[in-house]
């Protein structure tokens, strides 16, 4: 009896075994800790599914998922064998994830500040829910988003959203060498534009994602003046046909006070309907303020005259961003951005900019062009942690080339009237700007990051700062 209750083990043993030698598929999972997301939008931002293959050197890749989506405080992942696989627990504490919250910025041009409500996880199930008002010196608008980043759990995606916006803008004199310290205020003009998108794309792999959007706008220029101490020169290109005398006449009107004096509107009023065609590769990872990995990014742009467009024009950009820690402290964070853009006959409402938070050391959209080709070097490095909010100091180094590429003035003069050009150095437009600052993260509520940063300006030697906090971010 012995020898056949020996057997008999053996053979349950060998029966079995063979199912634990394979434990590389998910045969359960379970999902705890969550009190708003729902086990099944938890297992969608995880990636993983029942049968599919399994090894623990996946957990702080699946791990890292739902920390960069940034709507749980802490994530752990276990797993157990059982019979033919393994059991995967997901144990995944949800922050806070709606605020209204008050804004202020201080930036050089545009200082103000408004008010806030954003949902990150709306219903349980990612989907994200934006309205935002403020009102500034110089940008005053409304923005309000929808995005439902999985319809019905599938891989596709759609987003809707409205952007009004009520802006002075201010243009700058064109630098005339790269040593050149003199740029000024030239024009101001007021815009409005009244705006609203929608968007539809789906997640082809894990990291790649196509969207397309169609976005209809009406722009609209009015009260546009020579700034202080600028001379019609300043503002009126030689060559441009479509400034009459009588323009020229009101502009030197000595009679008429110098900071309201006329210039022409630097571009024309009319509908702006356009296509936006977005891949995106996507394998960052963010883990409380520590940004890993990299980013890739083609979007295309055009007009659509078809659909009723008063512009007719096109423009492209690529960017890529890298990054990495435990270079000189265990969480340290080094990152790399780079980018270049060009368009064909850009009117003005989308041109590229340059300055601000973009080149930190200038002001705020102090350089413009239909090419720009733009890079960022920053480091930051742990302060310390106290209750739920964690400090980093950085250091920093902006570059960025802005120009025109495409420049008529005859031609373009129908939708924009350029300022005068005077530059012959060809790297006249080129700046760079260097500079440090402090990020404060927030671990247990779903909110963007305060920031306080002070650029230096190369050339121009001029230190200008940066300070953003509540749905705002440098």
């Amino acid at each position: 009896m012995k020898t056949i209750a020996s057997l008999a083990v053996v053979v349950a043993v060998l029966a079995v075994a063979p199912c634990f030698a394979g434990a590389d598929k998910i045969k359960e999972l379970v999902v705890e800790g969550n009190t708003k997301s729902s086990d099944a939008t938890v297992l969608l931002i995880a990636d993983i599914g029942k049968g599919d293959k399994w090894d623990d050197s996946m957990i702080d890749e699946v791990k890292a998922r739902l920390i960069t989506s940034e709507l749980f405080k802490s994530v752990d992942i276990f797993s157990e064998p059982m019979l033919g696989g393994v059991r995967v627990t997901i144990i995944a504490k949800d922050k806070h994830s709606w605020i209204i919250a008050p804004t202020f910025y201080n930036q050089p041009g545009n200082r103000g500040g408004g008010l806030g409500f954003a949902e990150a996880n709306l219903f349980g199930e990612n989907k994200k829910l934006l309205m935002y008002g403020q009102y500034a010196s110089a940008d005053t608008f409304f923005i309000a988003g929808y995005i439902d980043p999985s319809i019905r759990g599938t891989r596709f995606k759609w987003q809707v959203d409205t952007f009004m916006r009520w802006e002075d803008v201010t243009e700058y004199s064109i630098p005339t060498s790269f040593t050149s310290d003199a740029i000024r205020p030239v024009r101001t003009s007021r815009m409005r534009y009244l705006n609203g998108g929608l968007k539809l794309g789906f997640r082809l792999f894990r990291s790649f994602t196509f969207d397309a959007r169609l976005r209809g706008a009406h722009v609209k220029w009015r009260d546009a003046a020579l700034a202080p101490g600028v001379s019609c020169e300043d503002v009126i290109h030689p060559d441009d046909p479509d400034v009459s005398a009588d323009n020229i006449d009101d502009c030197n009107d000595s009679d008429v006070p110098g900071a309201l004096r006329y210039a022409p509107k630097p571009g024309k009023n009319g509908f702006d309907v356009s296509s936006e065609y977005i891949l995106q590769l996507d394998n960052r990872a963010n883990w409380f303020g520590i940004r890993t990995g990299s980013h890739y990014a083609l979007a295309f742009e055009r007009a659509e005259t078809a659909l009723g467009s008063d512009f007719d024009y096109w423009y492209g950009s690529l960017r890529g961003f890298f990054g990495s820690k435990g270079h000189l402290f265990k969480q340290d964070n080094l990152i790399l951005t780079a980018g270049v853009a060009l368009g064909e006959d850009v009117p003005m409402q989308h041109e590229f900019t340059s300055g601000g938070v973009k080149l930190r050391g200038f002001r705020n959209r102090e350089f413009r062009g239909d090419l720009r080709a733009r890079a960022s070097v920053e480091y930051s490095v742990p302060m310390f942690t106290f209750w739920s909010l964690s400090y980093r100091a950085l250091t920093f180094w902006d570059t960025a080339y802005t120009d025109y590429r495409d420049q008529n003035v005859v031609e373009d003069a129908d939708f924009r009237h350029y300022l005068p050009d005077p530059s012959d150095d060809g790297i006249a437009k080129l700046r760079n700007g260097v500079g440090g600052g402090i990020r404060i993260y927030f671990r247990s509520v779903v909110v963007p990051l305060l920031g306080f940063d002070v650029g230096y300006g190369l050339p121009g030697g001029e230190i200008r700062t940066y300070f953003a906090v509540g749905l705002t971010e440098l």
